[in-house]
């Protein structure tokens, strides 16, 4: 019945799950099928790569599967989890994150968010501003795995992360006159995919230093504020979907469930 197909669309877009006695066999049915086809995104149970499209589903009202693969109850951190499922997928390039999106299967946590742009109407329209959200978007990304490295340092201290947050400073300025320049937002006017994951950067810089960051620029932190207020990603970060801690995996030595947020001040 697939007039009761798009009956129900809208109880599952809210995630309230109908009455199957109430609307029949046929609508049942179309539940079933249409829970089956939900989004899946694939990734560990931390924010880290992930985050940024999880924000971005949040926002377009897309209902997901958030699939979490834990690292394990032993001593020691395992990917047995996902290990196990790994190449039973239909990836091309098995990995997390994994996108499974109808016929669509993906992985690369940047060719994710680029795709659901494009699909949400949240990617840049005109070639000028493509090529600044191109260029914003690597730039992101440079900062977040420069502190992706300072995070699984073997030889991690908190010297290292407070020399860290002195030889950032100069990307975290160019961000400020950039938004500046070009905002409210990565692109100018409207959101797009790119904002999600600059957000989630930045919020991985605010969390290794919460007052540097806070005092030092004021500009990211409206920024912050202006993106975290979006439709679908406030109510999504207000609630247990998200999971604000750890950022990584029990791998690395800062912003991983075994350790404490680092120290306010450096």
């Amino acid at each position: 019945d697939w007039t009761s197909l798009y009956a129900v669309e809208p109880l599952i877009r809210t995630g309230t799950p109908p009455n199957s006695a109430a609307l029949g066999v046929g609508t049942a049915f179309a539940f079933e099928l249409t829970t089956a086809r939900m989004v899946v995104l694939g990734y560990w149970d931390i924010r880290g790569l992930a985050e940024p499209i999880r924000y971005l589903l949040a926002h377009v009202g897309v209902p997901f599967e958030d699939k979490r693969y834990g690292f394990g109850d032993g001593p020691e951190p395992s990917r047995d989890e996902w290990l196990a499922v790994k190449y039973k997928l239909d990836l091309d390039f098995p990995n997390v994150p994994y996108l499974i999106d109808g016929d669509v299967r993906m992985t690369q946590s940047q060719a994710i968010l680029r795709y659901l742009g494009r699909k949400h109407g949240l990617a840049p329209k005109d070639e000028e501003t493509v090529r600044r959200v191109d260029q914003l978007e690597h730039q992101s990304a440079d900062v977040l795995w420069s502190s992706v490295r300072l995070c699984y340092d073997p030889d991690y201290t908190e010297e290292k992360r407070c020399q860290f947050l002195i030889d950032i400073a100069d990307k975290l300025k160019q961000f400020e006159a950039y938004l500046k320049k070009y905002g409210p937002f990565g692109a100018g006017k409207s959101v797009t995919y790119v904002d999600f994951h600059l957000y989630e950067t930045l919020q991985v810089i605010k969390t290794l230093g919460p007052s540097t960051f806070r005092k030092g620029y004021p500009t990211l932190v409206e920024y912050c504020d202006r993106v975290a207020a979006l439709p679908g990603l406030k109510e999504y970060l207000a609630s247990d979907r998200f999971k604000a801690w750890p950022f990584w995996s029990p791998f690395a030595k800062a912003l991983a469930a075994q350790n404490k947020p680092p120290a306010d001040d450096c």
